[in-house]
C-alpha cells in the first residue's frame, strides 16, 4: 500500500504545481478585465480579443485547478450526513462516490471533450468574429485537460480512501475482540 500512496502522493504533487500555474491565469485576468473596464468605460474603445482573452483565461484557471481542488477537499460538497460517519464509513463514501460517479463521468465527458477539441483542431477553429483570437482548439483543449486531472485526482482519493478502509479494518477488528 506504501507504493499506491506514494502515487498519491505524486499526483497531489503535480495537481498542486498545474493548479499554482493555473492560478497564474488569474493574475493575467484580473489585469485584462481591468484594462478592459477602463478602456471601455473611459476611451469608448471595446475589443474583442480582450473580451475572449478572458474567458480564454477564466477557463485555464478553472480546468487547471479543477483538480487540486478536489484533492485539497475545497470544492462544493454536501456534507449533512457525511461529517457525522466514522473516517472510515466517510472513507466507504469517498471511495463509493469516485468509483460509481466520478470516474463514468470523467470517462464519458473526457471522451466527448477530448473529441470537441480534437475536431477543433482538425477543422482549424478560430474565433467567430472577425477581430477574435485564433486558434480555438487551443482553449478547447483545456476541457479535456481539466477533466483528465478530475480523474487523476479521483485516482488519489481512491488510494487514500482503500488506504484509510484497510489501515481501520485492522483496528476495527481488534477493537472489537477486546470487546468480547
Amino acid at each position: 500500500m506504501s507504493t499506491l500512496m506514494a502515487l498519491s502522493r505524486a499526483i497531489d504533487t503535480l495537481l498542486e504545481r498545474l493548479g499554482r500555474i493555473g492560478s497564474l491565469a488569474l493574475l493575467g485576468l484580473i489585469g485584462v478585465v481591468i484594462f478592459d473596464v477602463v478602456t471601455r468605460r473611459f476611451m469608448n474603445i471595446g475589443s474583442t480579443q480582450l473580451q475572449e482573452g478572458e474567458w480564454h483565461l477564466h477557463t485555464v484557471l478553472i480546468m487547471l485547478y479543477l483538480g487540486l481542488a478536489y484533492v485539497k477537499n475545497v470544492h462544493v460538497r454536501i456534507d449533512l450526513v457525511r461529517e457525522r460517519l466514522s473516517e472510515r464509513k466517510q472513507a466507504w463514501i469517498e471511495l463509493l462516490g469516485c468509483l460509481l460517479l466520478l470516474m463514468p463521468f470523467c470517462i464519458v465527458v473526457g471522451y466527448h471533450a477530448t473529441h470537441f477539441a480534437w475536431t477543433s483542431y482538425i477543422r482549424h477553429e478560430v474565433s467567430q468574429s472577425v477581430d477574435g483570437l485564433p486558434y480555438r482548439f487551443a482553449i478547447k483543449a483545456m476541457l479535456p485537460l481539466g477533466i483528465y486531472l478530475l480523474a487523476l485526482a479521483g485516482i488519489s482519493r481512491i488510494i487514500v480512501s482503500l488506504n484509510t478502509i484497510l489501515s481501520s479494518a485492522g483496528s476495527d477488528t481488534t477493537a472489537n475482540a477486546g470487546a468480547r
